[in-house]
């Protein structure tokens, strides 16, 4: 056979080069053919080949976070206060970035519903009202809605944002603490901590209840204002009613005072914290602040709260701050005792640490 076709190539002067090279041809499109149609039926089948990267890496990892979200300062934290970001542990994930804003850490947050009942009852008891808003200039304004056609006078409370946190991060707050029968008037100010902005909102109220021309003419109790706020807005709330007699209690939340400005107050007030705060520790701002009061105070911690509990969990710390207002400014005995050694938070298993003077 070989002889056959040596003398045929020899016959037609055909070389062996060009038939060497017109066999490898022939056997590279072959293979090419085989490694095709392989290749064609694992995409088929699924049932062999390596998946694409990306889509092991989307169904394993969290998502993540740009280093603007992860790295910016901490809610309610002032400038002087921006070496206390560098003590926490897991800093960046209590800062407005991931875990703290409603991200996964909050399912550890929701362990203390079960036994927060008593506190969430003092919250819906006045869910049957209705809040509505309005922005004015600096403010926004949360009424109840049976205002309007009400001959009632209404107490007020002026509320001071965090650092860097608008008011609308807050309005359930406020819509819960309208819904229980009360005015706030809430400054945009993400800076507050001087306090000035909520003094501004008191003259702001006390105006509007003599303008005829506002749906709160006639409707303030300007004897029965008080001041709230969270973080920094805590701090800003301390030092408003340091300054200024028209504001008859305090609310502060996971507020940030330095000692000389919370030492002798005398004002009522409620320092509400979480034990799982790491952007303001209670054992570093809150509790020192309650121990400088010198009126009447108290003091208790969230089982599992933390710092922005009150943007995203709102119920878990209105029921109380409602009743603390009822107590001081609506002159509430039942709501009173409430806050006394023996009474209900003190009792309360969602919530540990209080405790009460004066």
């Amino acid at each position: 056979m070989k002889e056959k076709i040596s003398d045929f190539l020899t016959e037609h002067k055909i070389p062996v080069i060009i038939v060497s090279a017109a066999v490898l041809i022939i056997v590279i499109a072959v293979a090419a053919v085989l490694i095709f149609t392989g290749s064609s039926d694992n995409e088929n089948d699924g049932t062999t080949g390596t998946q694409p990267a990306v889509a092991q890496s989307d169904a394993s990892e969290e998502p993540s976070y740009t280093e603007d979200e992860s790295e910016s300062e901490a809610p309610g934290i002032t400038e002087d206060e921006s070496e206390l970001q560098s003590q926490q542990t897991g800093g960046s994930s209590q800062s407005g970035g991931g875990s703290q804003t409603g991200g996964n850490s909050q399912s550890g947050d929701n362990s203390s519903q079960s036994g927060d009942n008593s506190s969430q009852s003092g919250g819906n008891s006045q869910a049957a009202e209705t809040a509505v808003s309005f922005k004015n200039g600096d403010k926004t304004v949360y009424y109840p809605k049976s205002l309007e056609n009400s001959e009632k006078k209404y107490p007020v409370i002026v509320w001071a944002n965090g650092t860097g946190c608008p008011t609308s991060t807050y309005s359930g707050l406020l819509s819960d603490f309208a819904e229980a029968g009360y005015i706030v008037v809430a400054d945009s100010t993400v800076m507050s901590a001087s306090g000035e902005e909520q003094r501004d909102s008191v003259d702001y109220a006390l105006e509007a209840a003599k303008d005829p021309d506002s749906v709160l003419y006639g409707k303030v109790n300007t004897a029965a204002v008080g001041a709230a706020g969270h973080s920094q807005g805590g701090r800003s709330a301390v030092n408003a009613a340091q300054k200024d007699s028209r504001i008859k209690c305090v609310l502060s939340i996971a507020g940030s005072n330095y000692d000389y400005e919370a030492e002798g107050l005398k004002t009522p007030v409620f320092y509400m914290t979480g034990t799982g705060d790491m952007v303001v520790p209670s054992g570093q701002w809150v509790k020192p602040a309650y121990e400088l009061a010198q009126g009447r105070a108290v003091y208790a911690s969230l089982k599992n709260g933390i710092h922005t509990t009150c943007m995203t969990n709102p119920e878990k710390v209105s029921g109380y701050g409602v009743k603390w207002f009822d107590a001081v400014l609506k002159n509430d005995s039942a709501a009173s005792e409430i806050f006394k050694q023996g009474g209900q938070l003190s009792k309360d298993s969602a919530w540990q640490d209080f405790e009460c003077k004066n």
